[in-house]
C-alpha cells in the first residue's frame, strides 16, 4: 500500500469511527434510560386503611426496680439455687440455710396441734349409745353393790345379839346384887362385877355392829354408785361450753405455736419477691452468712420501662397513659406493644436543646427484650380507622399554597394530576378526604419527573 493511500485510509477512520460510536452510545443511553423509567415508576391502589400521626423518641430499656436480698437471721448456707442470669418467678427459692433446728421446733408444734384438735373432736363427738349402755350399767352394779353390802346381816343374827347383849346385862345385875350381899368375899365379888360389866360392852357393841353393818364398806359402796351416776349424767349432758372454749384455747394456742415455727423454718429460705432476673450471687456453700448481708441481687424486669427525651415541641401533643409502640435496634423490623406512663413536669436542658423526660413501659413479655437495649418510642398522637389513605409518596404538596395532588392513572394508561384534600397526616400514609376513590390507581416517578413528561402526553 502507498503511502497516500494510507494517508487516505486513516483519515477515513478518523472520521468514522466517533460517528459509529456516537450512534452506538445513543442507542444505548435511549435503553437505559427506558429500563430507569420503568423501574423508578410505582403504582398504588387506593384503599382504606388507618393513619396514626407518631412522636418518635429515642431511649434505654431499665429495669423497673434492682434490690439485693439478704437473711434475716445467721446461719450456714447447705443449697444455693441460682446464678447470675437465671430468670426467677416470685416465690422461686435462692438461697437455703441449715434448718435442723427450725425444722425438728416445726414437727414438735404440729403434734401438739393434732393433739390438741383430737381432744377437741373426741370432746364434741355425737355420744355413742353402746358407751351410754355402759355408764347406764355401771350405776347399776354400783347401786347393787351397795345394797348387798347394807343387807348382809340377818335379822336371826340381830335377834341372837340381842338376847346375848340381855344376857350379859342380867348377869352384871345378879354380879353387883351379890358383891351389895357380901357373897363370895369383897375381892372376888368385885372382880365378878368387873367381868359383868366388860360382858355387857362386848355384847353391846357386837349388837351394834350388826344392826349397823360395815360402814366403810357401805360409804365407799355409795361413793362409787355416786360417781357412776355423775358420768351417766355426763354423758347424757355432753360438754359444757367452759369445756368447749377451753378447748378451743388449747388449739388456737398450738396454732400460734405452729405459724411461730413455721415463720422460723422460712427465715432459713431465701426466695425471690418478685419476678425478675439474677443479678449477683454473694454466697457459697458451706459459708456462714451473717443477718442483712446481701445474698444476692435480683433485677425487676416485669414491666421493663424505656426512658425516652421528648422534644419540647413535641411535649404538648402527648399525654400519659396513650398508647405507643417500641422498636429496638437488637430487633430490627420487630414492633412491641408500649404506654406512655409518666412525663417529667420540669425539662432539661442539653446542648441548648429543651427535652422532658418521658416513661414508657414496654407491654411485651419477650425474653429477647434486655436491660440497656436502646429503643424508638413512637407514641400515638392521634390515630383515625377504615378511612382512604394514600402513601406519602404519591402526594405531591404545594408548600405555597398548601395544596395536594396526586398523578391518577387513566384507563388508557397516560397520567393526570388531581388535587386532593388530606385529612389527618402520618409519617408514611396520609388521608384523603376527596379527590379520588377507592379502588383508583395512583403511579407516582421516583426519579422526580413528571408522569406526564414519561409517558409524552
Amino acid at each position: 500500500m502507498s503511502v497516500r493511500r494510507s494517508l487516505i485510509f486513516l483519515t477515513f477512520l478518523t472520521l468514522v469511527t466517533p460517528a459509529a460510536a456516537l450512534g452506538t452510545m445513543t442507542y444505548l443511553d435511549a435503553q437505559a434510560a427506558e429500563s430507569e423509567a420503568n423501574t423508578s415508576l410505582q403504582f398504588y391502589t387506593v384503599q382504606r386503611g388507618s393513619v396514626q400521626v407518631l412522636v418518635s423518641a429515642v431511649g434505654t430499656i431499665e429495669a423497673e426496680e434492682t434490690v439485693n436480698l439478704a437473711f434475716t437471721v445467721p446461719g450456714r448456707v447447705t443449697e444455693v439455687f441460682v446464678q447470675p442470669g437465671d430468670y426467677l418467678l416470685a416465690g422461686d427459692p435462692l438461697v437455703q440455710l441449715d434448718s435442723s433446728t427450725q425444722q425438728v421446733g416445726y414437727d414438735q408444734a404440729v403434734v401438739a396441734l393434732q393433739q390438741a384438735q383430737l381432744a377437741m373432736d373426741e370432746l364434741i363427738a355425737p355420744l355413742d349409745a353402746g358407751e351410754l349402755a355402759v355408764a347406764q350399767a355401771n350405776v347399776d352394779a354400783a347401786w347393787g353393790a351397795y345394797v348387798s353390802i347394807s343387807n348382809a346381816v340377818s335379822p336371826e343374827q340381830i335377834a341372837a345379839a340381842q338376847l346375848s347383849y340381855a344376857q350379859a346385862q342380867q348377869a352384871l345385875v345378879d354380879a353387883e346384887t351379890a358383891r351389895t350381899a357380901g357373897i363370895g368375899g369383897g375381892t372376888i365379888a368385885e372382880a365378878r362385877v368387873g367381868q359383868a360389866s366388860f360382858n355387857v360392852e362386848i355384847a353391846r357393841l357386837q349388837l351394834q355392829s350388826l344392826q349397823n353393818g360395815n360402814p366403810a364398806a357401805l360409804g365407799a359402796a355409795a361413793a362409787r354408785a355416786q360417781q357412776a351416776e355423775a358420768e351417766l349424767e355426763r354423758l347424757q349432758a355432753g360438754p359444757t361450753q367452759a369445756q368447749i372454749d377451753q378447748a378451743q384455747i388449747s388449739i388456737d394456742r398450738a396454732q400460734a405455736d405452729v405459724d411461730q415455727a413455721q415463720a422460723e423454718l422460712d427465715r432459713t429460705v431465701l426466695v425471690a419477691p418478685f419476678e425478675g432476673i439474677v443479678s449477683a450471687v454473694n454466697a457459697e456453700v458451706g459459708v456462714l452468712i451473717a443477718p442483712n448481708a446481701p445474698i444476692v441481687q435480683l433485677t425487676d424486669v416485669s414491666p421493663l420501662a424505656l426512658t425516652v427525651q421528648v422534644d419540647e415541641i413535641d411535649v404538648g401533643f402527648i399525654r400519659e397513659g396513650m398508647s405507643a409502640t417500641m422498636a429496638l435496634d437488637a430487633l430490627p423490623g420487630e414492633q412491641f406493644p408500649a404506654q406512655l406512663q409518666q412525663i417529667a413536669l420540669v425539662g432539661q436542658n442539653i446542648n441548648n436543646i429543651i427535652t422532658y423526660e418521658a416513661q414508657v413501659t414496654v407491654q411485651a413479655d419477650d425474653p429477647r427484650i434486655r436491660v440497656g437495649m436502646t429503643a424508638e418510642a413512637s407514641l400515638v398522637v392521634e390515630r383515625r380507622d377504615d378511612v382512604l389513605v394514600v402513601p406519602n409518596i404519591y402526594i405531591r404538596l404545594d408548600r405555597r399554597t398548601d395544596q395536594a395532588f396526586v398523578n391518577l392513572v387513566q384507563p388508557d394508561g397516560s397520567m393526570r394530576e388531581v388535587e386532593v384534600t388530606l385529612g389527618l397526616r402520618g409519617e408514611d400514609v396520609s388521608e384523603v378526604v376527596s379527590g379520588v376513590q377507592e379502588g383508583q390507581v395512583l403511579g407516582v416517578d421516583l426519579t422526580g419527573d413528571t408522569l406526564d413528561s414519561i409517558f409524552g402526553s
